[in-house]
């Protein structure tokens, strides 16, 4: 399917994805979310134009607009782990811990190597359980992201742990 933006221009819907995702990476999330919105005129059963103009409403301060794309997202494929792991991100955010850990979980069900989503998880845990229960996702988290080589996410996690755990952790070592 094409999208006509002037009498003589065809764009592909694969051409308006690429344009959105420039602009988002260009911080002109208005931009982006005019590109997204044309993506989903072009194909409106794209799950990912929907969420990731979700991000685009998110960073314009728009979280309700954000919070209908990421459920349409889902609805349109339940399969896609981002989805449910930006929509727990907004319920955390709302202080709805248990909707939040619920979107984390589906999100790690469907991806369990997505160590963002335990990170997060475990923000929600404390805040609902406390700390006991966040070190648990963090640890893991840890885990996964040296394991992928983000040392950097590795590092910042390490941090939350300690200052968590008041210092040095028998479990540290385990990573």
């Amino acid at each position: 399917m094409s999208y006509t933006s002037s009498p003589t221009e065809i764009t592909t819907n694969s051409d308006v994805l690429s344009s959105a995702k420039a602009k988002y990476q260009e911080q002109d999330y208005l931009g982006a979310l005019i590109e997204y919105t044309k993506a989903i005129e072009i194909n409106p059963s794209d799950a990912l134009a929907f969420c990731c103009r979700g991000v685009a409403y998110y960073r314009l301060g728009e979280h309700q607009k954000a919070m209908i794309d990421y459920t349409r997202s889902i609805a349109l494929d339940p399969t896609l782990e981002v989805a449910y792991y930006r929509r727990g991100f907004l319920h955390y955010v709302a202080k709805d811990y248990l909707s939040a850990i619920n979107d984390y979980n589906k999100s790690i069900e469907l991806n369990p190597k997505f160590a963002l989503a335990y990170s997060n998880r475990s923000y929600a845990y404390r805040d609902l359980y406390g700390d006991q229960e966040a070190v648990i996702d963090l640890r893991f988290a840890a885990k996964l992201f040296k394991e992928q080589g983000n040392m950097q996410k590795y590092h910042s996690t390490m941090k939350s742990i300690n200052k968590i755990s008041g210092g040095d952790s028998w479990a540290s070592g385990m990573l």
